[in-house]
């Protein structure tokens, strides 16, 4: 499956009403997830996605668990070379993953945390099979860090 922004996620960054995404204000965090996730660009709780959060030693899942990291350093820019917008942010650190119990990532979700799973919010699905640094990656209790691409994490191009 290839990288996409999920079709409702989409929408919520784009409205100012309620229930809208503010990527630089909310907390916008990212989670881990097995093969046994059946992806469909039409998923919009993070509810429909969870039974495929990856198990691992040192990486708690569901709603509000340590395995779920907040992204940090968040950034909006203009690329005007590149006709787009670029959301950036720091690169997102796992300590000592896995060991006693391991997983493969196969990818990484990226989420706006509300209240619990069944009201947060898909927003982008990242293939780590495609080509991500370092992935697919199976944890063996060493560190993992994603490292955002210098061109931001997601993009929106214009047309």
């Amino acid at each position: 499956m290839a990288n996409f922004i999920y079709n409702t996620g989409a929408a919520r960054m784009w409205s100012a009403s309620s229930g809208a995404v503010d990527l630089l204000a909310d907390t916008i965090k990212v989670m881990l997830v097995t093969s046994a996730y059946a992806v469909d660009r039409d998923h919009e709780f993070v509810s429909s996605a969870a039974a495929a959060e990856i198990v691992a030693t040192n990486y708690t899942g569901g709603f509000a668990g340590a395995g779920r990291k907040t992204l940090a350093s968040k950034t909006v820019v203009a690329d005007l070379a590149n006709d787009r917008a670029e959301f950036d942010a720091a690169d997102v650190l796992w300590s000592a993953i896995g060991g006693a119990t391991n997983a493969t990532i196969a990818a990484l979700v990226v989420i706006k945390e509300v209240t619990n799973d069944a009201a947060s919010i898909l927003l982008a699905y990242i293939d780590t099979t495609t080509g991500s640094p370092g992935l697919p990656f199976t944890t063996n209790g060493g560190d993992l860090t994603i490292n955002i691409n210098a061109e931001g994490l997601l993009q929106l191009t214009t047309v």
